[in-house]
């Protein structure tokens, strides 16, 4: 992770990599399906103000560099807290978000088949685990403020 990140971009690059070392603990399905879908592939994410660039590589060790995205890059996913928040909690779908534009995700239709399948995946697990379950109550509370 690089240093120079704006707080709110430190804040969602050490969440996602928290959520990464959670997952990777289970050694799973959604593991493995992490890394069949991310190992070799980058992706700018914007989340509200915040911008990172995440690169992934390697197999079964995914190892992920996260930095600030360029100014100029092109987001790959890009979303609210609040529409994050309302997958998380079951208020709403990632279909819907995505159908209603409130989650963009530039993905051929097979990547967004598998990312929703991740997606769905982490929420079940989500269930079963307090890790991930504390994870989502500090973004609740944390991204908005």
């Amino acid at each position: 992770m690089s240093d120079s990140l704006s707080p709110r971009a430190a804040m969602l690059s050490s969440m996602l990599l928290e959520l990464i070392e959670i997952l990777r603990d289970h050694q799973g399905e959604t593991w493995a399906a992490i890394v069949r879908v991310a190992s070799g592939k980058s992706a700018t994410i914007a989340i509200d103000e915040a911008r990172i660039h995440v690169q992934v590589e390697g197999g079964q060790e995914l190892q992920i560099t996260i930095s600030e995205a360029e100014p100029d890059a092109v987001n790959d996913f890009e979303s609210t807290g609040v529409a994050l928040r309302n997958i998380m909690f079951g208020k709403s779908t990632l279909e819907k978000s995505v159908a209603s534009g409130k989650i963009f995700i530039r993905a051929s239709f097979g990547d967004l088949l598998k990312i929703r399948s991740i997606v769905t995946a982490v929420l079940l697990d989500t269930e079963i685990d307090p890790r991930l379950l504390s994870l989502w109550g500090r973004f609740d509370q944390e991204w908005r403020q």
